[in-house]
């Protein structure tokens, strides 16, 4: 009898919205569970239009061995909200892709080893290089 009396009420509640894609929130799951704690250097992140005032970034990372090289996913919480930064270093340079949790490419930056990070202008290099970052975390992401 009690749950005759709140089953209106629980169809007129709100829907669950979520900024989540399905993919995302799997990958914010992988990195929770399995990732380290750790803290990234300002410099590029800033680029992105993350900031810590001048401050190291806290991050979730989680790093994997692939043919291409070594692949990081960043999980960054610093504005309330989920976002990724996907890195790996080709040769002396990090080139850093700044994603959303629906995994659309916001900003990307070139960061050689001995020198000031600068945001990538050339979109096909960075979509590209992107892709093949997403594809190596999209394989290892549980329960596709």
């Amino acid at each position: 009898m009690a749950a005759a009396l709140f089953l209106p009420l629980a169809a007129c509640a709100a829907p669950r919205t979520t900024t989540l894609s399905p993919r995302g929130d799997r990958l914010v799951r992988m990195i929770q569970r399995t990732g380290n704690d750790n803290m990234m250097a300002p410099e590029a992140p800033a680029l992105m239009g993350i900031t810590n005032e001048g401050r190291d970034i806290p991050v979730r990372q989680l790093a994997g061995e692939g043919t291409g090289g070594r692949y990081v996913v960043s999980l960054v919480n610093i504005r309330k909200i989920h976002e990724f930064i996907f890195h790996r270093r080709q040769g002396d340079v990090l080139i850093l892709h700044q994603s959303d949790t629906k995994f659309a490419r916001l900003q990307s930056v070139r960061y050689p080893r001995n020198g000031k990070p600068s945001v990538i202008t050339d979109t096909a290099f960075a979509e590209a290089d992107f892709q093949q970052q997403l594809a190596f975390w999209f394989d290892r992401i549980p329960g596709r």
